[in-house]
């Protein structure tokens, strides 16, 4: 008897040692998954603070080129602007997100259009006013928040994460039913800790879509200000 005792005991010792190995792996996998996503998450704030600056720098400069090649660069901007709104507001409807892509890119090439056409007409105006330099960081960083958008977590490392909390979840129950008491309320907190880190991971991991939203009153403001100097 004493034997069959320390031999359930030294398994419950081995046990408990793996037990808390793979607790340790599944903690250190949501944590380094929280940090990249949130790390992302604030690349994406500082785009949009980024773009509302650029695009304002542009409209600025806008105002001393030709009088009719000025209002059309406005007019432009202030439609891109409306456009970058609607497509964060309907993120989550696929469609109407890919319209908004497509008329984004559109008003960009028209924009670039035109300000090829002012380089060639007066290239010294366009040179002194710094106008290209303006376009292209309003083209640019449009394309860079496409690509921040579309980057995600890689679907096995989603996977990986959602896997490891339910084995962490199973083997929790496991230890409780090991004991006398059932210890109740630690698995449930243990339980609802896992899912709610893992829930803002992938919330972080998808703008738009869930509780973590990018904030975008630096496009507000501006759209703001543009309808004011109307």
């Amino acid at each position: 008897a004493v034997s069959q005792k320390t031999e359930d005991e030294q398994s419950r010792s081995v046990s408990g040692a793996l037990k808390a190995s793979i607790f340790a792996l599944v903690a250190f996998l949501l944590g380094f998954a929280f940090s990249m996503t949130s790390s992302r998450h604030d690349v994406r704030r500082k785009l949009v603070l980024d773009e509302a600056n650029a695009i304002g720098t542009l409209y600025l400069r806008a105002g001393v080129v030709e009088a009719q090649a000025g209002v059309q660069i406005r007019r432009l901007l202030r439609e891109y602007v409306e456009a970058r709104l609607q497509y964060f507001t309907n993120n989550a409807d696929r469609a109407a997100s890919r319209k908004n892509e497509a008329k984004m890119q559109n008003l960009l090439d028209e924009l670039w259009s035109l300000v090829e056409q002012l380089a060639k007409s007066d290239p010294t105006l366009v040179r002194t006013s710094l106008l290209l330099p303006a376009a292209n960081e309003v083209i640019d960083l449009s394309t860079t928040r496409q690509w921040a958008v579309g980057s995600h977590l890689p679907a096995p490392v989603a996977f990986l994460l959602i896997f490891g909390v339910v084995v962490s979840s199973i083997l929790a129950g496991h230890s409780s039913g090991q004991s006398r008491y059932r210890h109740f309320g630690l698995w449930a907190s243990f339980n609802v800790l896992f899912v709610m880190v893992l829930y803002i991971v992938l919330d972080f991991d998808r703008p738009g879509r869930g509780l973590v939203q990018v904030n975008h009153s630096p496009l507000v403001e501006l759209q703001e200000s543009m309808a004011v100097g109307e």
